[in-house]
C-alpha cells in the first residue's frame, strides 16, 4: 500500500511541476505579447527563441524545487501580496515590497540594452529576461542565501517561493516595459523615486542591496536592522 501511495504521490508531484511549467511558459509568451508588433521578432525567430526562454523557464521552475524551494508560502494563504518585509511571508507569496526592486531591474536592462546599436526591441527583452532568469536561480543558490543572511537586512531570508520567482520575472518585464514608454529621463525619475521610497519605508533598496552583497559595511548593516 505504501509503495502505491508512493506511486501516486509522484504522480501528482510531475503533474504539478508540469503544470507550473506550462505556466512559465505562459508568462514568457505574454510578456513578448506586450511588445508592439513592430517591435517583436518575425514569426519563426519569434517563436523560437520564445520556446528557449519558455524551456529556460521551465528548467528554472525545476532547479528551484532541486534546490528545496517551496510552491508558496508555508503558511497557505491564498494572499498574493505581503508587504512586511521582516517576516517568513517576505518573498513566499507572489508580491512583495522587493518586487519593486526587480521592477528596477527591469528599468536598468533596458537602459543597458538601449546602448547597443542596431539591436531591436525584442532581442533586447529577450536577452534581458535571460539575464534575470539567471539572476533568479543565482539569487536562490545556498552562496547567494547565506550571503544575503549575513550581509544584509534579509537576516531571516532562506530562498524565494516559486511562485514569487515567476512573479520577480513578471515585476522585471514590467519595468522594462515602462522603461520604454515612459522615455530615458522619465525612466530616470521613476527609478530614483522608486529608491528613495523604498529605503524610506524599509530601509533598504536596489542600490543598498547590491552594495551589501558586494561590498558588505558593518554600519550599514546595524542602520538598515535598526541598530
Amino acid at each position: 500500500m505504501r509503495k502505491r501511495v508512493g506511486v501516486f504521490s509522484s504522480i501528482h508531484t510531475q503533474a504539478h511541476d508540469s503544470v507550473v511549467g506550462l505556466g512559465a511558459i505562459g508568462i514568457v509568451y505574454g510578456m513578448s505579447s506586450l511588445l508592439p508588433p513592430e517591435d517583436r521578432l518575425p514569426s519563426l525567430t519569434h517563436h523560437r527563441v520564445l520556446a528557449i526562454l519558455g524551456l529556460m523557464t521551465v528548467l528554472a521552475v525545476i532547479y528551484l524545487r532541486w534546490q528545496g524551494r517551496v510552491w508558496w508560502c508555508e503558511c497557505g494563504r491564498p494572499f498574493p501580496v505581503s508587504i512586511v518585509v521582516q517576516s517568513e511571508h517576505n518573498s513566499q507569496h507572489l508580491f512583495d515590497a522587493y518586487s519593486l526592486s526587480h521592477v528596477l531591474h527591469g528599468v536598468l536592462f533596458f537602459g543597458l540594452f538601449w546602448l547597443i546599436p542596431n539591436l531591436s526591441l525584442a532581442w533586447r527583452f529577450i536577452l534581458a529576461t535571460t539575464i534575470e532568469i539567471g539572476w533568479e536561480l543565482l539569487e536562490n543558490s545556498p552562496i547567494v542565501i547565506d550571503r544575503y543572511r549575513q550581509n544584509t537586512a534579509s537576516l531571516g531570508y532562506t530562498g524565494d517561493s516559486i511562485a514569487n520567482s515567476l512573479a520577480d520575472i513578471v515585476s522585471y518585464a514590467a519595468g522594462f516595459l515602462l522603461a520604454r514608454w515612459l522615455g530615458l529621463w522619465k525612466s530616470v525619475a521613476a527609478f530614483v523615486l522608486v529608491e528613495i521610497t523604498m529605503v524610506l519605508a524599509m530601509r533598504d533598496n536596489l542600490s543598498l542591496n547590491v552594495l551589501m552583497l558586494l561590498w558588505p559595511i558593518e554600519a550599514v548593516k546595524q542602520w538598515q536592522t535598526g541598530g
